[in-house]
């Protein structure tokens, strides 16, 4: 797919697609692949993401979406460091969420109203750690609550 290339993973998963930016050993990789086995997710790309506006449909109040692909060198493919490089089913998707992976100490109790943006598309951006247990639970829970009603001031989500 053409687009600007992200240093980047990004997963699709029932709920929604989430783009996992951050440094390099934030735990991309890692939490890609923990999504993928444990809550049904599916790889759209690992290390680098394709990003592109995607117009074809409107999807709430975003006339524009964001869509991410793989590059054709990296299609299928996953780091599991320990391990090595393993492959997996991979397909774009459009992503609803961002995830900023942080060091522990920099993940706020509630989260601020933040976006990444990119081409005209805008997506609520979080804060994690990619290590901590309830990481994915979070991610889970915010595909549920911000694209459709965005941030609550008081971190209440019902």
């Amino acid at each position: 797919m053409t687009g600007n290339t992200l240093h980047a993973s990004a997963v699709a998963l029932p709920q929604g697609g989430v783009l996992l930016l951050g440094a390099a050993g934030s735990g991309k990789s890692s939490l890609a692949a923990l999504l993928i086995a444990q809550h049904q997710g599916q790889l759209i790309a690992d290390d680098r993401v394709c990003l592109a506006p995607d117009t074809s449909a409107r999807h709430g109040d975003r006339e524009v979406r964001l869509k991410a692909s793989p590059p054709d060198k990296l299609a299928g493919l996953l780091e599991l460091r320990g391990l090595g490089i393993v492959t997996y089913p991979f397909a774009p998707a459009i992503i609803d969420l961002a995830v900023n992976l942080v060091p522990r100490q920099d993940v706020p109790r509630i989260a601020d109203a933040q976006f990444f943006s990119h081409e005209g598309a805008r997506v609520p951006l979080i804060a994690l750690n990619a290590f901590d247990t309830a990481t994915a639970v979070t991610i889970l829970q915010a595909l549920k609550y911000l694209p459709q009603g965005g941030f609550n001031g008081d971190g209440l989500y019902r």
